[in-house]
């Protein structure tokens, strides 16, 4: 490994967002590091953090390359902090979104005119063996505690740097839809509709066995099972495909297939098995991948938090969707009784282990948010909505749970912090 290099992962780093200060750089061999426009930016930015609200984290040090940059040209750079929230910027600054990722993460320890070495152990040296290719993002510095000045050796920083596998993955780590099973199908759409306080979409009942809800990230889907036959798959939610024909080849390898792809226009799809036996579905579709913002009049929003998947293995289940999302598997938490497997947008994908542990005879197939907790139970025992069980609370979020016509057991929950 090279010198002053501590350490490399691969990690998947979430959405995140940031205000700072932004210039246009334009390399200069001529010029180190400690010297550069940069190093400028940096006491100029810090004089002003105070100014900025809901700071979240450590400083960020973002390398923009637009589609027009080449290497060794002209690029934004950008001094800022990790925002939970950007309802105010500071004059002169600008706020930017970045959406979740792989990266490699190269922990350095010396001082800032060094810091080509990391860049070139990055690119000579880890990825040509790494398995992963350089993908089109923002490029991270990120400064916490442990850097103790651009001239101090002791100074500690770590460079995300962008990547994915080498060999394309034909599905989406994002939970395009999820399925809830009904018997009846007006009177399912009725039920979760009066949940959201939404109108029922009457041409929706007229358009086949489905009625769905566009919500943002991660569509709900109520199917009645009326076109798939005496013994329906019941998937309990559906991955994007980039291709369908590819995920089909790659789920052969991977999982069990339960059929070949159907097509349907501009749809395609294919339900296969995971290891614990839970049925799920590849999509494909030529359609925009667009989002509707639903306003309900109920405290239970439109919006899917989380799905969720049974098993009863967990290192064994969280190693089997990393490996086929191709993902890294988080080792600190593969043992918990639920496990996040990380996605681009949209709801959570959950591996719940507590099904097993607690040796329960339901299923919890995903949850809903409130920003309200106590007025979104007042909602449902005032509508007569069925409780399953009474409410809980936890250190970080409280929730009930509810039975649908089917006997369907829905969360809605409230996240604390």
């Amino acid at each position: 490994m090279a010198a002053g290099i501590i350490n490399t992962s691969v990690v998947w780093k979430d959405a995140f967002q940031v205000v700072g200060e932004k210039i246009r750089f334009t390399p200069s061999k001529d010029v180190p590091p400690s010297e550069n426009e940069i190093t400028r930016l940096w006491p100029r930015f810090n004089e002003r953090v105070g100014e900025i609200g809901h700071v979240a984290g450590g400083a960020y040090g973002l390398s923009l390359f637009g589609p027009e940059c080449v290497p060794g040209g002209p690029f934004d750079y950008m001094a800022a902090v990790s925002v939970s929230e950007a309802d105010r910027l500071p004059e002169g600054m600008t706020a930017d979104f970045f959406p979740g990722g792989l990266y490699c993460v190269v922990t350095r320890q010396g001082v800032i005119d060094e810091i080509g070495t990391a860049f070139r152990y990055f690119w000579e040296e880890w990825l040509p063996q790494s398995g992963y290719a350089y993908r089109n993002g923002v490029e991270v510095e990120y400064y916490d505690e442990r850097y103790y000045g651009n001239d101090n050796p002791e100074s500690v920083m770590e460079l995300w740097i962008p990547i994915r596998p080498a060999n394309e993955i034909p599905l989406r780590n994002r939970v395009g839809g999820a399925f809830i099973h009904v018997t009846d199908l007006r009177r399912a759409a009725e039920w979760y509709s009066l949940l959201f306080g939404l109108p029922v979409r009457e041409e929706r009942l007229n358009e086949g066995p489905v009625y769905w809800f566009d919500m943002p990230g991660t569509h709900l889907i109520l199917d009645s099972d009326a076109a798939n036959g005496e013994s329906p798959a019941r998937p309990r939610f559906m991955l994007d495909a980039l291709d369908i024909d590819a995920a089909y080849r790659y789920l052969q390898e991977k999982a069990e297939p339960l059929s070949e792809p159907e097509r349907h226009g501009q749809l395609a799809f294919l339900n296969f098995r995971d290891p614990d036996g839970n049925t799920l579905m590849a999509c494909w579709s030529g359609e925009p991948d667009t989002d509707s913002v639903l306003q309900g009049n109920s405290p239970i929003l439109p919006r899917i938090g989380g799905v969720f998947v049974d098993v009863k293995d967990m290192r064994s289940a969280a190693g089997w969707y990393s490996e086929l999302l191709g993902l890294p598997l988080d080792e600190q938490n593969a043992d918990d009784p639920v496990y996040s497997v990380p996605v681009t947008r949209g709801a959570a994908l959950l591996l719940d282990r507590n099904r097993y542990l607690n040796g329960d005879d339901f299923t919890e197939l995903l949850y809903l948010e409130t920003e309200d907790f106590e007025a979104a139970l007042a909602y449902v025992r005032e509508h007569g909505f069925q409780l399953a069980g009474e409410p809980k609370h936890f250190h970080d979020l409280s929730e009930f749970a509810l039975l649908d016509p089917d006997g369907n057991r829905i969360v809605v929950a409230q996240m604390k912090g």
